[in-house]
């Protein structure tokens, strides 16, 4: 199994397969590269797809230490770094839009293509503008509520994330058969010190300053029962520099990758080239 050390001593699971053009794959909170492998395989035939695993997430390590945003894109800049990677298709979704962003942030975009980014916001607070996480209704208290749920219930806490933001169709299920079988496709089993320290990097890091540095094409994956308002979409429209691309995908919710792979790998091959 390929893995790369990071300059931590935290070892980053990843995996580089088929030829071509260079689409690189960040996945989600909680998720994985295996959570996403569907998505994946339909690149395979005519693209070289490089996937990981976040620190702390499926075969990567678990830290105790170094958990946040920042040293996550620091984790994607060795691995580009070390696969000497160039001109790349970048695809996020959710904390992987975010670990894009920062990446940017720290790095620029002088490695990369173009940028895809599915459901997520540079901002998920909700304090001053609408556009972050529950299109615009997720308040501070939530969070916190959030917080205390992630040491006390781990999968109370997932569940009540995906059940009032994630997942409309989760609402009329009873909490015994909620608790009973949490939906693999929004969360893997994770440790209460990831979910709690990312999802704290997520609230408390505004990524909006970032967004002008983005001087390559950005198309912004929107699903219909998305995380994420107008008002965020907006504001990529309006501050991204190297041009935007919306793409809406109808009947799908936050977990669109997976809930429809083919459909949304075939939007964004027509942009390929």
């Amino acid at each position: 199994m390929p893995y790369l050390t990071m300059i931590d001593s935290i070892r980053i699971y990843y995996e580089d397969t088929g030829k071509g053009e260079t689409i690189l794959f960040v996945h989600a909170l909680g998720s994985s590269h295996l959570q996403i492998k569907a998505f994946i395989n339909e690149f395979k035939s005519n693209y070289r797809c490089i996937s990981y695993d976040h620190r702390g997430h499926e075969s990567s390590d678990k830290p105790k230490i170094h958990m946040n945003l920042k040293t996550l894109a620091q984790d994607l800049n060795e691995l580009i770094e070390y696969l000497n990677l160039s001109n790349i298709t970048i695809i996020g979704h959710s904390l992987g839009g975010a670990v894009i962003f920062n990446y940017i942030n720290q790095f620029g975009c002088s490695k990369l293509k173009r940028v895809i980014i599915a459901d997520m916001s540079p901002y998920m607070r909700n304090d001053g503008w609408k556009g972050g996480i529950s299109n615009g209704k997720w308040t501070d208290k939530d969070f916190l509520i959030d917080m205390d749920n992630f040491f006390d219930d781990i999968g109370k806490a997932n569940w009540r994330i995906v059940v009032e933001c994630m997942l409309p169709g989760n609402k009329n299920k009873s909490i015994e058969t909620k608790q009973d079988s949490p939906p693999s496709s929004v969360f893997n089993p994770t440790e209460p010190f990831v979910m709690s320290s990312l999802w704290w990097s997520l609230f408390r890091t505004d990524q909006r300053p970032f967004i002008s540095k983005i001087t390559v094409p950005f198309i912004y994956i929107m699903p219909q029962y998305g995380l994420y308002s107008m008002e965020a979409v907006n504001f990529y429209k309006e501050n991204v520099k190297g041009g935007f691309i919306l793409e809406n995908i109808s009947d799908t919710t936050h977990s669109l990758l997976t809930e429809k792979p083919h459909e949304i790998a075939e939007c964004i091959k027509k942009h390929l080239s």
